[in-house]
């Protein structure tokens, strides 16, 4: 009698599992801080364009004093086409006695905020927090 042997054994499927298994863990381990750095980055790009609507506003309506603007002011303006719900944040313009203007910048998304922070934005700017970021300029 002859038996035809096909198929696996049951130590080849497990040890194909145990070494699958491996190479998620690993992988895993590799693209979870990446994402992480991404979405800090991508609130960084946000606040900086955020900061050129700002500036655009405040030179259409040429105030010449200092100026504070919500993320929903800014959105409202239509400089911006992005409305995410989950931002919150402010831009305050402060004009100095010298003539020169200070941005700062307060924004959060519900994971990441940057809490008043100046112009040029970079993800070692971004910090992990699930408040919302100050919608007036009055938390200095």
């Amino acid at each position: 009698m002859c038996l035809n042997k096909k198929g696996f054994t049951l130590v080849e499927l497990l040890s194909v599992i145990v070494i699958l298994s491996v190479i998620v863990l690993i992988a895993t381990n590799a693209v979870v801080p990446m994402a992480d750095s991404a979405r800090k980055q991508v609130l960084a790009m946000e606040a900086n364009t955020l900061v050129k609507a700002a500036q655009t506003l405040y030179v259409q309506n040429n105030s010449g004093n200092s100026a504070c603007y919500s993320y929903d002011e800014l959105i409202n303006s239509g400089l911006i086409e992005k409305d995410d719900e989950n931002y919150t944040g402010s831009i305050s313009i402060e004009v100095g006695e010298d003539g020169n203007y200070t941005y700062k910048i307060w924004l959060s998304n519900g994971q990441y905020m940057i809490n008043g922070v100046s112009p040029d934005v970079t993800s070692d700017d971004v910090e992990a927090s699930a408040d919302s970021a100050s919608t007036t300029c009055s938390a200095n």
